[in-house]
């Protein structure tokens, strides 16, 4: 019993590390993602609306063509 309270100590920190190891890991996955990323402007044409939004994705959807005020078609520059 007495050698039992010794050795869970080291046995934690051996778990921490392990954790910490863990989390650098998806750090190196999320910056590859980030560069995979475009950056979109998007203006309406309606000239009334004025509506201005900026995405950044993989690839526009039709939804995200379209103003979410006055539903008229926007146009799209790629920063």
């Amino acid at each position: 019993m007495g050698l039992d309270k010794w050795l869970k100590p080291e046995e934690e920190e051996k778990k921490l590390k392990q954790r910490e190891k863990k989390d650098l890991t998806p750090q190196k996955t999320n910056e590859k993602i980030s560069k995979k990323l475009f950056k979109f402007e998007l203006v309406c044409s309606n000239k009334k609306c004025k509506y201005q939004k900026i995405i950044m994705k993989k690839v526009l959807t039709e939804k995200d063509k379209y103003c979410s005020r006055c539903n008229a078609l926007m146009k799209v520059n790629k920063i």
